[in-house]
């Protein structure tokens, strides 16, 4: 077994997500080789079971592993997938370091992105980014970092689609695995308070139109980002984990 830790606060599963990843990741299991039992890995994090399948199945996603049905959970050959996608999110999104690559990307975009939403965005618009905000409000109350993070990724994404920039929206759509696979990450590491303080101050400032403000606040959010995951990131990932909000 592995040298995987027991989460010393309330269950989450995007602590044990990040652990499990970071172990494939490393090729601490090979390809083909069977992880262990639901059971063994709720003992050794000391979560539920519940949290351990919310965790495989977010793996599932990403193609790191495959569920047989009755025969356990096994590591999928994503050699392959690197080999034929130079975007997919198993390539970049594996260490911290790599999710601050995806912040620096998204700091420069999405600055510009809300300047042209600025002058482009409508009331029906505006109404989408409030539905938005709420559905992030509503999920913050709960454990699931996955939703989460989904919620905060639509709401940018949803930006990108105010541009009515059709190569904005394409690369988006392009990256669009690397990118919500990193905001889970994200979630994880730094809970969602942020995040809803900065959207509220974007959504207001959009009301105003005030481009310089709005470019500011975009910045300032990801800049702020960058700095919680480098201040997390100052002790090993297992230890950082423990303090992750719930």
């Amino acid at each position: 077994m592995p040298k995987l830790k027991k989460i010393k606060t309330e269950s989450l599963r995007s602590q044990v997500y990040m652990q499990l990843k970071s172990q494939l990741m490393a090729g601490v299991w090979k390809a083909g080789e069977k992880l262990p039992s639901e059971s063994d890995l709720c003992e050794t994090f000391g979560v539920s079971r519940v949290t351990v399948r919310a965790a495989i199945q977010q793996l599932e996603i990403l193609g790191l592993v495959e569920t047989q049905h009755g025969g356990g959970n096994f590591v999928r050959d994503f050699s392959t997938i690197n080999a034929m996608d130079t975007l997919h999110p198993l390539i970049q999104i594996s260490e911290n370091q790599d999710i601050i690559t995806v912040l620096e990307y998204r700091k420069i975009i999405e600055k510009g992105t809300i300047g042209l939403v600025v002058s482009k965005i409508t009331d029906h618009d505006l109404a989408c980014l409030e539905d938005t905000y709420t559905r992030m409000i509503e999920l913050s109350t709960t454990q699931d970092c996955v939703q989460q993070a989904a919620a905060d990724h639509q709401f940018h994404y949803r930006l990108a689609q105010i541009s009515q920039n059709p190569l904005i929206v394409k690369v988006y759509e392009l990256i669009n695995v690397i990118l919500s696979s990193a905001m889970v990450d994200i979630v994880g590491l730094l809970g969602t308070e942020m995040g809803l303080r900065y959207h509220r101050q974007l959504i207001d400032a959009l009301k105003t139109g005030d481009k310089a403000l709005c470019e500011k606040l975009m910045e300032d959010h990801i800049e702020e980002t960058i700095q919680g995951i480098l201040h997390k990131t100052k002790r090993p990932l297992e230890k950082t984990l423990g303090t992750a909000r719930p």
